[in-house]
Order: structure tokens, then sequence, then C-alpha cells
């Protein structure tokens, strides 16, 4: 059975425009928006150039900005030759544009390297004959290349930048970078294992927690043998019985061959226990590792759990295995919404441990520094994430600050300096910024949080999003 969508009124203002009357006035919306693009990288330019770094600021740098996969990453924002920035300065202009302070520095590490490294693009993004969304690609897809190949490359595509594809473009790219370096290109290739790496990316998109993405780099023979015993086991998953698409039961194939390799003994050397210990002949050899164990923090009401019709099995540690039961929703942090349904096909496979509810409400103070587990926990469960403006830092990976800095008891703090209330999630890069004095923050009864920039800015951040308020 198929259904018509309802009709649609026109957009109030475009009635009774013709077919040639929307294309042109789709041509000015196109112009106006490379205009808004133009002006926020000069814009952005000029605030660079409004905070040099000196001896005294620092500079800003990318090592704790929400990148994937990088921990500590001590590079400016512009690629080689372009000026360094004081540190903090990205963070206000990140919470103006509202968006996270990685994406702002984006954008000001973009507007650096076109200044800087391709000036005869820059000059044609300025006079609105390159799309501005098209240099920002080309900057950052450079950002590594030396100052001559940046420059071969802004010679080869500045006047055609705006007609070519996006093949061409990473094709100059690549070219430049063998030719102008060749010597780091030529160890590229016979080590590129630094680039190799496997990265499990858990979706954030608003969707369902049970499906995520699992993106592998590394030898091409190796990973082609991988593929081939992927799609063996989804080929005889079929013929067992499995009506789901072939690219379903590939995904399922995966876990068929991790369940399987959990308990195959590679190394030819039994695990080591308290009772036989590893002997000194085998001490250098490879061990045997323990069962790499992924942990989830799922959410589940009461009225849901109950609901489940098959009985719980608990063990004495409270370990759980198996449930079943339909309908009903828990929530996965990190990762959003999931049915009960899928929380059972995950208990089905493995094992999970239930901890006792926190009260979180609860609000008792202690005089230490650090907060204990139960706190801890608390307040991760309370904040999720790091609650600078736009930040979405999982709270698990934050630090707790203490909104109120900590004053050590043997130096006249008072007593109850720790508590929830007393106590916020902020990921390093804005804890240091908290830190520093260039911003400062209050926790409301409500639970909510109100920010102050170092330019007036104010920011109420909640726990659905980030507001901004009329200056102070």
């Amino acid at each position: 059975m198929t259904t018509s969508a309802a009709p649609v009124s026109p957009p109030v203002g475009f009635e009774n425009l013709d077919p040639a009357r929307v294309l042109a006035c789709l041509a000015e919306a196109e112009a106006a928006e490379r205009a808004a693009g133009r002006d926020k990288l000069q814009l952005a330019l000029h605030w660079c150039l409004l905070h040099p770094a000196t001896p005294e600021s620092g500079v800003a740098v990318w090592g704790d900005a929400e990148i994937p996969g990088v921990g500590n990453w001590e590079e400016s924002l512009g690629g080689v030759g372009c000026p360094t920035v004081a540190a903090f300065a990205p963070e206000p202009f990140a919470a103006t544009l509202k968006v996270s302070t990685f994406a702002g520095m984006q954008v000001l590490a973009d507007a650096l390297d076109l200044a800087y490294r391709f000036p005869a693009t820059w000059a044609r993004v300025r006079r609105l004959e390159v799309a501005p969304w098209k240099a920002r690609r080309l900057a950052q897809h450079t950002h590594h290349l030396s100052r001559e190949a940046a420059a071969y490359v802004d010679a080869e595509l500045a006047s055609r930048i705006d007609s070519c594809g996006v093949r061409l473009i990473d094709r100059t790219i690549a070219h430049a970078a063998a030719t102008y370096d060749p010597a780091s290109q030529a160890e590229a290739e016979q080590t590129g294992k630094q680039a190799w790496d496997v990265r499990l990316l858990h979706r954030t998109d608003g969707g369902w927690a049970g499906t995520s993405h699992l993106d592998a780099t590394g030898d091409t023979i190796d990973l082609s043998k991988f593929y081939d015993l992927v799609c063996d086991h989804a080929t005889h998953l079929g013929r067992l019985g499995d009506t789901d698409p072939l690219g379903a039961r590939k995904a399922k194939a995966l876990g068929v061959i991790a369940d399987a390799q959990a308990h195959l003994d590679l190394y030819g050397i039994p695990p080591a226990t308290e009772s036989t210990p590893a002997t000194e002949d085998e001490a250098p050899r490879l061990r045997r590792p323990t069962l790499a164990k992924s942990r989830f923090y799922l959410h589940l009401s009461l009225a849901d759990l109950l609901a489940l019709p098959d009985p719980l099995v608990l063990t004495s540690t409270g370990d759980v295995r198996g449930v079943g039961g339909t309908g009903g929703v828990g929530e996965v942090e990190r990762l959003g919404p999931a049915t009960t349904v899928q929380i059972r096909e995950w208990l089905g496979t493995t094992r999970a441990t239930i901890v006792p509810v926190l009260d979180l409400a609860r609000d008792d103070a202690v005089d230490e520094h650090d907060p204990p587990a139960w706190m801890r926990e608390t307040v991760i469960l309370r904040d999720r994430h790091c609650v600078f403006p736009w930040c979405s830092v999982d709270a698990r990976g934050c630090d707790q600050d203490h909104i109120t800095p900590y004053i050590p008891i043997d130096q006249g703090g008072p007593p109850g300096q720790t508590s929830p209330a007393r106590l916020a999630c902020l990921c390093r890069r804005h804890h240091n910024a908290k830190t520093s004095g260039r911003w400062r923050y209050h926790r409301t009864r409500d639970g909510t949080y109100t920010w102050h920039g170092p330019h007036g800015q104010t920011y109420l951040v909640t726990p659905t999003g980030t507001t901004p308020l009329p200056h102070a």
C-alpha cells in the first residue's frame, strides 16, 4: 500500500516565481553564500592577527581539541609559514559561531593557510570567484605540505579550482608532495604503518545505539585476506538459514570471527595465573594476551527491566546472562538510545554487571580534593559531557573541576569544598581555559551552567544544548 504526501505550499515570497526566476534567485543566493563565507574567513584571519602568540600568552595548538585519535598534538593552527596565535584565542571565536572549539579552530587555521600559503587562491576567494568551501577543503588537504609544495599547488590550481573536480585537486596535491618532498614521500610509502589503525566509531547522529562503524587501514594483502574471510563466513551464515542481506551477514561475521578467535591460543603458552605463573624461560617470549573487554554503560528503567519476561540469571558477583522480552527503550552512554530488544541481544552473547542505582540528588560533601568514586560517577551521569559552551566531549573523558577553586584545608580552606553541586565535568582544554581566568562560570540551582567569556559573552549551558545570552 502506498500513500502520497500532502501537497506543500510554495515558500512565502516565492509563490509567483517561474522556473527562470527560480534559477536567477538561486544564483543570487549562491553569490550571497560566497560573500558570507568570505567574510567569515576574513574575520577569522583578523581575529588571528589581533591575538598573536607571545611568550606570555603561549601558543594555541591542536592538542586536547576534541580531535578523534589525537591525544596531545602540539602543532600550531596554521601550516608552515603561518604566524602563531595566542593560546585560548579560539574559544570565544568558536563560541560566537555556536560551534565546538575544534570547529572554530579549523576556521582559523583555514584562514591562515589560505592567506599565507595560497595567496592566489585567497585573492580569488576575496573576489568571490572561488567558493569558500572549496578553498577551505584545499587548505585542509595541504596543511601538512611544505611551503614550496603549497606554492606549487596554488600556482597550479588558483586559476581553475572553481571549475575542476575534487579528484584533480587531490592528484595535484599528491604530485606536489612527491615532487617537493620526495624523500619523505618515499619514506611514507615504505613506512606507511604510522598511518595504519583500526578505529571503532559509534554513531553520534541521533540514531539508535546498536550500529557502529569499524574503520581499518593497513597492509593491502592482510586486509584483503581478512575481507575474504568475512565474506566466507557471511556466505556460510546464509547457507545456515540466515535471511539477512549479505551486507548485514558480513557485519555479523565479524562477531562470529571474534568469538571464535577469543578461544584460540595463538602463542602456544597458557595464560599465566597465580597458581601457574610464567617461568623465566617464557618471560622474554610473547605471552598470550588477556581477552579484550569492551565496556558500555547501559541504563534501563526499572519498569522496562521488569517487563522482560525471561528471568535474569544473576551470579553472586552481580553478573547477568541472557534476558528476553521486547518493548521499552534504554540509554547507552556515548551512543544514545537502544531498544530492550537490542539490549537483550547484547546480554545474550556477552556478560554484564548490574551496579547499584545512584541517587543523583545526593549532595554529600567531603574534605578531600579528589571526589570519591560514587561522587565522580554521580557527576558524570548528571553532566554527560563537558559543560563548556557547545562542547561534546564525553563526561567520562573529562576532568572534574571545582567550580570555585579548591583551597587545601591546611592552607585555610573551608571544609566541605568537594560535593556534586560544587563539581562539573570539563574537558582538559576547557578546564585550562577556565583555570587561566579567561572564562568563568557558575552552576545554578536548576542544574544549568552560566558561562562568561573574556569579551562580554554570556552563555547558558543546559543538558540539551547551549544558548547565547545578552551581553552583560
